[in-house]
């Protein structure tokens, strides 16, 4: 199980943070698939924040968390991260730019698509 955390811009400019807690790396496909992709399509908050609230923890990180998505709605933008915990501090940080895999696998995705 691989868990991230996510720092989401809604399409109105409200900020917001949760936790997908299966599948989150880009490659088992489920959370770009089912998630990511559905929320940069809608452009209304509302929907954008009920399709998170079905797939994630709202309002909390982990401490355990692998990845970190950084995803604004109003730009459509996605980055991808190691997620980084530091435990006396108490802080979160980025760690490897790793949006690349998640660039890799809309580009396999869509070479599969128009094959």
């Amino acid at each position: 199980m691989t868990r991230s955390n996510l720092y989401i811009t809604l399409s109105d400019g409200k900020k917001l943070k949760c936790v997908a807690d299966s599948s989150s790396a880009p490659e088992q496909g489920y959370m770009v698939e089912e998630v990511i992709l559905p929320l940069l399509s809608y452009n209304d908050a509302e929907k954008e924040l009920a399709l998170l609230r079905e797939h994630c923890c709202m309002d909390e990180l982990r401490v355990n968390a692998t990845y970190r998505y950084i995803i604004d709605l109003k730009t459509k933008a996605v980055s991808f991260f190691e997620e980084h915990y530091n435990y006396d501090t108490g802080t979160f940080r980025k760690g490897k730019d790793s949006t690349d895999r998640y660039n890799d696998y809309l580009n396999k995705e869509t070479h599969l698509e128009n094959s």
